[in-house]
């Protein structure tokens, strides 16, 4: 408890004095470089405070010359994070709509290039689709994660099928990203943050500029299968 009080406090203060200068400096120089540069400090001092460490495998299998859609399981509240000091590109995501409405934090993510998603209206879902499919095109990376919430039992979910259209219509290859261990440390609906090591396995990536949207299944199975290849067999 005494770990979560700390990380809580240190991430509320560190948005509060650090973001807004960060946000006007994003503005100015129309750079999110330093966005992004300070949520990683963030993010690895909080993993110091709370005795979190994150084993990476599998960086080589990165796109070095082209932007992509790495997509991961979901397994606990960390999953963000920890793929954000993971993957070395400075990534943006679909995100639930609700997380616009937090101060501060809503402008970062904007100036950060995350696009909201209002699952429940099919219109402005589709709207945000669109919207990512242009980001790509202009080189931004994304990641999202196509079981769309975070898994009670470590279990792969059933996978929603609109982050696969959003990669066939930008030909952008998808990246699969396995996590394993985050659930442990800070599980859904727990306050309490426990030391552990979280491991991130990058997979191979898979070219989508060939496929179209009839492809869509296939392109979800084979995601999928390797991004299970990675879990335990029962997960």
């Amino acid at each position: 408890m005494i770990r979560a009080t700390l990380l809580y406090l240190f991430t509320g203060l560190f948005i509060l004095v650090l973001a807004p200068p960060a946000i006007a400096w994003s503005l100015v120089t129309r750079s999110d470089s330093l966005l992004y540069s300070l949520a990683r400090a963030c993010i690895r001092t909080g993993g110091w405070i709370c005795g979190i460490r994150v084993r990476v495998t599998g960086r080589e299998n990165i796109p070095s010359a082209r932007t992509c859609v790495f997509l991961s399981n979901h397994q606990g509240n960390i999953d963000g994070p920890v793929l954000l000091h993971a993957l070395p590109l400075n990534w943006a995501a679909l995100i639930k709509r609700e997380m616009m409405r937090l101060p501060v934090l809503s402008l970062v993510l904007e100036r950060a290039g995350f696009v909201p998603i209002e699952r429940r209206n099919p219109k402005q879902a589709h709207a945000g689709i669109d919207e990512g499919v242009r980001r790509l095109a202009a080189g931004k990376p994304f990641l999202a994660f196509p079981e769309g919430t975070r898994s009670r039992d470590g279990r792969l979910g059933p996978f929603k099928k609109g982050v696969f259209v959003m990669a066939i219509k930008a030909g952008a290859p998808i990246v699969p990203v396995t996590i394993l261990g985050s659930s442990s440390i800070l599980p859904p609906g727990r306050y309490g943050v426990r030391p552990g090591e979280v491991r991130v396995v990058i997979h191979d990536p898979i070219e989508t500029a060939h496929l179209g949207l009839e492809d869509r299944d296939a392109l979800i199975a084979e995601t999928r299968r390797a991004i299970a290849s990675a879990l335990p067999a029962d997960g």
